[in-house]
């Protein structure tokens, strides 16, 4: 027998429960009837909470709220300007990295396209590497003529024929 979900019962009559909770909530309904007396009397006491009427303020209360509020307002010191923009700045690191990022975006982004830095990256074209490559690919080709061997031979270190 699976353990008890009374526990999870208030969770899962208002519907704060994961699917997983909801679905082992359900099977263990099924099957313990402890359980399920105990979710049919949550659900009773929620009905008749949700029966009885809206509270009413007593007389005055609007008057004392707002006076306290005053009087919360009066006794908190009104920091100056110079010393509210650093407070600001000491007290919340978060935006002030958050407005940084912001910027080295807003400015690097651009600044960085224009620049070139996002263009593909290519390596110069070494032509002599190139020919030779090519050269060398190609000696085996009957129309090969006695410069392109001796450029070959001299570039390879081979050593040259006599004829």
């Amino acid at each position: 027998m699976s353990r008890h979900v009374s526990d999870q019962l208030s969770a899962y009559i208002d519907g704060a429960l994961g699917v997983r909770d909801v679905e082992r909530v359900k099977a263990h309904l099924d099957t313990c009837p402890t359980c399920l007396q105990e979710y049919r009397g949550v659900q009773e006491v929620q009905r008749l909470l949700r029966a009885l009427p809206d509270p009413a303020p007593r007389a005055g209360f609007a008057d004392r709220m707002h006076w306290r509020l005053r009087q919360e307002a009066a006794r908190r010191p009104r920091p100056s300007l110079a010393t509210g923009a650093l407070g600001m700045l000491a007290a919340r690191p978060l935006r002030l990295t958050l407005a940084a990022s912001a910027l080295v975006l807003i400015l690097g982004v651009p600044w960085a396209w224009m620049t070139g830095q996002f263009g593909p990256r290519q390596a110069p074209l070494d032509t002599d590497a190139y020919l030779r490559h090519y050269l060398a690919l190609s000696a085996d080709r009957p129309l090969l003529d006695e410069a392109t061997t001796t450029f070959i031979s001299s570039d390879l270190g081979v050593p040259e024929q006599t004829r």
